[in-house]
């Protein structure tokens, strides 16, 4: 029978670290999807809370316990022990909406020739007062169109797992996770998928991303929930310089609108691309670079699409601390300006896409922080 006439046999991978009080809720929302997965296994990654002891309450779970590795090497396990045709990956403090394992798998089983399926998320967290789920957007989204869920996802990870149905045979292709990353591990993985493999992202919402205060990472590499942004640039950093080396031209400016821009502009502009990517990531130092590099080779005026990528450089869901804090970044972007066309009207479009980072601060309080913005803002 041929695959797209028949359901494909859904595995649900599911791996925790000592989150006792968030993982049933988990888990129930997993059970009372309208489509049953027809298999989920739990991967305890050596929980020394009450993690066991809640799993045990569940009948219908296959649960391997081993000694804490990590996430990484938790997925890896895990995707050599699961016998569906579609892998599904959940985190143990989210919660799945009814609807999502139906909505997820069903293009991939009218479509073949379709690799992975994609939803959306909101964010969540509980009131303490009154115990209920407030929802908010997530701070960075993309409505990407098939071919442009690799390129929306250099600026930033709007795919998350558990709202990601995958192809088993995707995965056997792109290989394991990388074990060495404790934060990002998925980012790297779903870039890696996205480059190479047919996706599709859909409308529908089907999981809730919780906000909460937990530890995060292994038992010998844990963090706090505060510290979170500061990690995943850190480990993002060990992703993209090799990834953005490795990436032609033409890979950074998929999707762009380029009209009639000549080769020359086009080169140009794939170097204006890196550094939107670059500073997006946190690497302000290397964007900065790339913006120099990018005005030394053409004098051209921008063209639109290069004001777009500048326009939206300081707008990462990660923050940009450095922008006004590094002294080196400080400097290099009053150098930018002072360059030969087309360097002062990139200086002109950063400083304007800036302005909502000064205002952050005054609104927080962080005077200091503003002074520095403001700065910037005026130099020339």
């Amino acid at each position: 029978m041929p695959e797209h006439s028949m359901k494909q046999r859904i595995s649900v991978i599911l791996p925790t670290y000592n989150r006792a009080h968030l993982i049933g809720e988990t888990i129930q929302s997993l059970l009372e999807q309208t489509r049953i997965p027809d298999e989920i296994l739990v991967i305890d990654d050596g929980s020394i809370d009450g993690t066991p002891e809640v799993l045990a309450r569940y009948e219908n779970l296959r649960v391997v316990r081993t000694e804490n590795k990590g996430k990484a090497s938790a997925l890896n396990l895990a995707l050599t022990l699961v016998s569906g045709d579609l892998v599904w990956i959940v985190d143990d403090d989210d919660l799945l909406l009814p609807h999502a394992c139906r909505v997820l798998s069903a293009p991939l089983e009218d479509d073949p020739g379709l690799d992975f399926c994609a939803g959306r998320h909101l964010d969540f967290e509980v009131d303490e007062g009154t115990g209920q789920k407030v929802t908010r957007p997530p701070g960075y989204m993309r409505n990407s169109s098939p071919g442009q869920i690799f390129p929306d996802l250099l600026e930033g990870c709007h795919v998350f797992q558990p709202g990601l149905m995958v192809r088993r045979r995707v995965y056997d292709a792109v290989g394991p996770f990388d074990a060495s990353l404790i934060r990002s591990q998925d980012y790297e993985m779903i870039l890696r998928m996205a480059r190479r493999h047919r996706g599709m992202q859909l409308p529908e919402v089907v999981f809730l991303h919780r906000e909460h205060g937990g530890r995060r990472g292994s038992a010998s590499d844990g963090f706090a929930a505060t510290e979170n942004a500061d990690r995943w640039a850190a480990f993002n950093r060990r992703i993209f310089l090799p990834l953005l080396d490795d990436l032609a031209d033409e890979e950074l400016l998929a999707g762009e609108d380029l009209g009639p821009l000549p080769p020359a502009l086009r080169r140009r502009a794939a170097r204006v691309k890196r550094g939107c990517v670059l500073a997006r990531q946190r690497m302000w130092h290397e964007a900065v670079a790339a913006w120099q590099e990018a005005t030394a080779m053409d004098p051209a005026p921008l063209a639109e699409l290069e004001r777009e990528m500048l326009a939206r450089s300081p707008n990462s869901a990660l923050g940009a601390p450095e922008l006004f804090a590094d002294a080196a970044v400080r400097r290099g972007l009053v150098a930018l300006s002072r360059m030969a066309s087309p360097g002062p009207e990139m200086a002109a479009i950063l400083r304007r896409a800036s302005r909502w980072h000064v205002r952050a601060a005054i609104r927080a309080g962080d005077w200091r922080h503003a002074g520095r913005g403001v700065r910037l803002l005026l130099a020339r």
